[in-house]
């Protein structure tokens, strides 16, 4: 009977490629089992775990309100939690706007928070309240009041909401000169200003108006201080002739108004 040969003994360049190939796949699983037993131990090991949460963007609230709300803590499994739900906690806050949750720097997670700006304040019995962009009203008590104009008489939730949509479009150069907003009736405010005038006016376009506010003064500087009028065109009436004696201050030539009525001096806008 003949005798049966391997082929690859006949053909040895055929074993050895078998071989290589043997090796290799052994060094596949041995990295494999390696990368296998550093992730088992990473995960067992401190490096693993939180070691610090810092918050970003916070003034409304403090750190360990956000911290709190996000439900992560320090010692927690850095990939234990669930970044998108810790974000929605967070801005489940009142006066958030948005959050965002990051790992960082392999053991840490920073919060970072957008809140609603403080566009105005109410003064209450205990302090001040800040009205915030989104027209809520914040719970905070501050015996300080932060630079914002102040809100009064504001009793109505959607009048103040109007207004303070309006102010979100001023510029801070104009907002900072409002020293107060008192709400009169049927849309009409008043605004005490800084600089000491008084603007009257109506809720709806307050801020269209009110950009021209620095040109309508500057056209009143030998004219002392008075209301200005935006309700119907840009008309200024000095304090003097409003809160006077109430007679006109006629020459006798036909100057001042019938009955004692203050006087309006009509102002250009550029």
């Amino acid at each position: 009977m003949d005798k049966v040969i391997d082929i690859e003994d006949r053909i040895p360049s055929l074993k050895e490629r078998r071989r290589r190939r043997t090796n290799r796949n052994f060094i596949f699983l041995f990295v494999l089992f390696l990368l296998l037993l550093a992730v088992l131990l990473y995960f067992q090991s401190p490096l693993s775990k939180v070691r610090e949460i810092r918050v970003e963007g916070a003034a409304l609230q403090g750190e360990e309100e956000y911290i709190r709300a996000s439900g992560i803590r320090k010692g927690d499994a850095l990939w234990g939690f669930s970044a998108g739900e810790a974000e929605r906690s967070v801005k489940g806050l009142k006066g958030v706007e948005g959050a965002e949750v990051i790992r960082k720097d392999f053991r840490d997670v920073v919060i970072r928070v957008d809140e609603f700006p403080i566009v105005a304040i109410i003064q209450g019995e205990s302090g001040f309240n800040p009205v915030l962009a989104d027209g809520s009203v914040f719970d905070r008590i501050s015996d300080t009041p932060p630079p914002a104009p102040i809100l009064a008489d504001f009793g109505e939730a959607e009048q103040m909401k109007k207004m303070v949509k309006e102010l979100e479009k001023l510029p801070a150069s104009i907002t900072s000169l409002i020293s107060e907003l008192k709400y009169t009736d049927n849309g009409s405010i008043t605004a005490f200003m800084t600089d000491g005038y008084e603007v009257r006016g109506v809720i709806s376009g307050f801020a269209e108006k009110m950009e021209y506010y620095p040109s309508i003064v500057a056209q009143l500087t030998e004219e002392g201080k008075g209301v200005i009028d935006l309700e119907a065109g840009v008309y200024f009436t000095s304090y003097e002739k409003i809160y006077g004696d109430g007679e006109s201050e006629s020459d006798g030539e036909g100057q001042g108004s019938p009955e004692g009525e203050p006087e309006e001096q009509e102002i250009e806008i550029p």
